[in-house]
C-alpha cells in the first residue's frame, strides 16, 4: 500500500511541476528597455532640439513649458509663436516655433486674472519611440523638465524605474521621403 501512495505522490508532484512550467510567463530572449523617470526628448519637425521630459507625470494631458507665447491670426486661422529653451546657456539651445492652435483654454488665477493655455500638435522622439501628441503650452517659470507626458503617452515607455535618469539619447529613424512624382 505504501508503494502505491509513493507513486501517486510522485505523479502528483510531477503533474504540479508540469502545470507550473506551463503557467510561468515565458522569458524573452531580449529584455525590454527600462526607461528612467526623466529622459531626453527630441522635439522633431522643422527645427529640432533636445529637452528633458518627465515620463511619470501622472496627468491626463501632456504639458510643454515654454517662453514668449504670442498669438497671431492669419489665413490659416489662429497660430501661436513660442520659444523652447533646453536650459543650457549656449547658442543654439533654443528654438522658436509657430504652430496652429487646436484649442485655447482660459485658466483663471487666484488674483482674478485670466491666462491663455493654447493646445498644439507636436512630434517627439524618446529613445527609439517617435510619437505625436496634443500638447498644452504653459509659461516656464522653473527649471524642471520642459515636457511632462500625460498618462497615455507615458504608457508606451513602460517599464519606468524612478531611480534612473537619462538612460539613452533619442534615436528615432526619420520617415522615408516619398520619391518625386509618386502619389502621397
Amino acid at each position: 500500500m505504501r508503494g502505491v501512495t509513493m507513486d501517486r505522490r510522485t505523479g502528483i508532484t510531477l503533474a504540479a511541476a508540469v502545470l507550473c512550467a506551463f503557467a510561468a510567463p515565458a522569458q524573452s530572449a531580449e529584455t525590454a528597455h527600462v526607461y528612467g523617470r526623466v529622459e531626453y526628448a527630441q522635439v522633431t519637425g522643422s527645427a529640432s532640439l533636445q529637452i528633458e521630459s518627465q515620463l511619470e507625470g501622472g496627468g491626463d494631458t501632456t504639458v510643454l513649458y515654454v517662453s514668449d507665447i504670442k498669438y497671431a491670426s492669419g489665413e490659416g486661422g489662429m497660430f501661436v509663436h513660442f520659444t523652447i529653451d533646453n536650459g543650457e546657456v549656449l547658442p543654439g539651445r533654443t528654438i522658436s516655433v509657430a504652430l496652429p492652435v487646436l484649442k485655447d483654454q482660459l485658466v483663471h488665477d487666484r488674483d482674478g486674472g485670466t491666462d491663455h493655455q493654447p493646445t498644439v500638435a507636436m512630434n517627439f522622439c524618446i529613445g527609439n519611440v517617435a510619437f505625436s501628441s496634443n500638447v498644452i503650452l504653459e509659461l516656464r517659470t522653473t527649471f524642471t523638465p520642459q515636457l511632462l507626458l500625460g498618462k497615455t503617452e507615458a504608457a508606451q515607455f513602460a517599464p519606468i524605474d524612478p531611480q534612473k535618469k537619462n538612460t539613452g539619447a533619442p534615436n528615432c529613424q526619420a520617415p522615408a521621403a516619398a520619391a518625386p512624382g509618386s502619389p502621397h
